[in-house]
């Protein structure tokens, strides 16, 4: 929407849920990865507004133009309703800027654009899974773009609580550290109309020693690290309307970040003795299809494979004071039915499993029933404004829930709390009853 020289852009989401025995729900998400891979109906309250200003606007795509681009992110810190008597009970809403860049195109040379400030650096995204893999690496920093080359250097400031990894990863004795990553990806098309596709993607991630100027000496826990990043993507254009997407990505060091979807940025696990993550590995696989059936139905696939490996190793027999490594895995199908033109029921299932350290393997079963409302008439999965009801019920085994490896568990006490040892689970069945509206335009 907008005027010629101006464009204003809105996702959001809002709704609400409850458990089975009323109490709310929403936000808990029952994925044994905690957001949304392996089904994304239990996600929380949402909004993100964009507005962007045609500084230069060519008459053709082939012009020179410059254009600058704000995005904003709203939600609850904490949980709940966006809207509630006594001022939002109290707690604010939170909102940050998500993007705030500005791009020059077609400069000097047709193709060529160069962007700094804060943007989206991604591509590869599984809408059932709300899961943006192999190349998402969006922050602040600067770019070109030349056809089919991206090249950025970013910076990243990593909290201390993030992935699970130490404060001295980013704070040495007070000294401050930033990640600088150097990225770059390139797309080989092939097959003419069918419109295949690979890509490659690379990374190469810097983080300094912590130094305090001349003559000072250098805290012993901030040597400096390195990482790097590699993968892959191959595009099958298969015909009417059908398509696949095969991803495989290999971080080591500092890139490790994999563990349950997590970016290549968000470093996972302990350093080893010397204080960095040299001998640290991630690798990510994905597999995501879609298929048409005319005007019947739409199909939607996604697996996902993490497996991480820390640089922290622990001594002979001795108890491990943190987890040497994580595995996790999801396989997930989403079906809409085009029953009417304005109702598009949907039917989603995953299946789940997640291994931390060595505990035991935790999996989890979801099926999602969601009929759907579509006021547009639109025969398409991209159909926008959605009204939708959702259930969900969730089977967890034994493992899952006494390691507490979801939302859902922790929030509604699934494990037997009056036992100590946990030795048994006092449920293993979770309910998501609830009620939302998306939208974008």
């Amino acid at each position: 929407m907008g005027s010629e020289n101006f464009e204003w852009h809105w996702y959001s989401r809002l709704g609400m849920a409850w458990s089975l025995h009323g109490q709310k729900a929403q936000g808990q998400s029952m994925n044994l990865l905690g957001f949304g891979i392996g089904g994304r109906y239990e996600e929380d309250d949402y909004s993100e507004p964009s507005f962007v200003a045609h500084v230069v606007k060519g008459a053709t795509p082939q012009d020179f133009f410059v254009k600058s681009e704000m995005t904003f992110a709203i939600w609850r810190q904490y949980g709940g309703q966006f809207m509630q008597p006594g001022s939002n009970d109290g707690q604010a809403i939170t909102m940050q800027f998500n993007q705030a860049y500005i791009e020059a195109g077609n400069f000097l040379v047709p193709g060529l654009s160069v962007w700094g400030g804060a943007r989206f650096f991604r591509e590869q995204y599984a809408p059932i899974g709300d899961y943006f893999y192999l190349d998402d690496l969006s922050g602040q920093g600067g770019g070109i773009t030349y056809e089919n080359l991206k090249l950025a250097i970013l910076g990243y400031r990593r909290s201390a609580d993030e992935a699970g990894g130490p404060p001295v990863y980013n704070f040495a004795n007070g000294v401050e550290r930033f990640r600088t990553i150097f990225a770059g990806n390139y797309k080989f098309e092939f097959g003419g109309e069918a419109k295949h596709h690979v890509k490659v993607h690379g990374e190469f991630h810097v983080l300094p020693a912590a130094t305090r100027g001349p003559g000072q000496d250098a805290p012993d826990n901030g040597k400096g690290d390195l990482g790097g990043v590699i993968g892959a993507k191959l595009h099958l254009g298969l015909g009417q309307g059908n398509w696949s997407d095969t991803a495989v990505r290999f971080g080591t060091g500092i890139a490790n970040g994999a563990a349950g979807g997590g970016k290549t940025y968000q470093t996972w696990g302990a350093p080893n003795d010397e204080g960095t993550y040299a001998g640290s590995f991630a690798i990510e696989a994905v597999e995501h299809v879609g298929f048409r059936i005319g005007d019947i139905a739409a199909l939607e696939g996604l697996g996902t494979f993490h497996y991480t490996k820390a640089a922290y190793e622990a001594e002979g027999a001795a108890a491990p004071v943190a987890l040497e490594k994580q595995m996790d895995f999801s396989i997930q199908a989403n079906a809409t039915i085009f029953a009417h033109k304005n109702f598009h029921p949907v039917v989603e299932a995953s299946f789940q499993g997640r291994k931390d350290g060595e505990q035991d393997l935790g999996t989890a079963i979801k099926l999602s029933v969601v009929p759907t409302l579509v006021p547009t008439g639109e025969l398409s999965t991209g159909a926008r404004p959605h009204f939708k009801l959702i259930y969900t019920a969730a089977i967890y085994n034994e493992a899952a829930v006494l390691n507490d490896q979801s939302p859902y568990i922790r929030a509604f006490g699934l494990r037997d709390a009056t036992d100590p040892a946990n030795v048994r689970a006092r449920s293993t069945v979770g309910h998501y009853i609830g009620a939302r509206t998306d939208w974008y335009f």
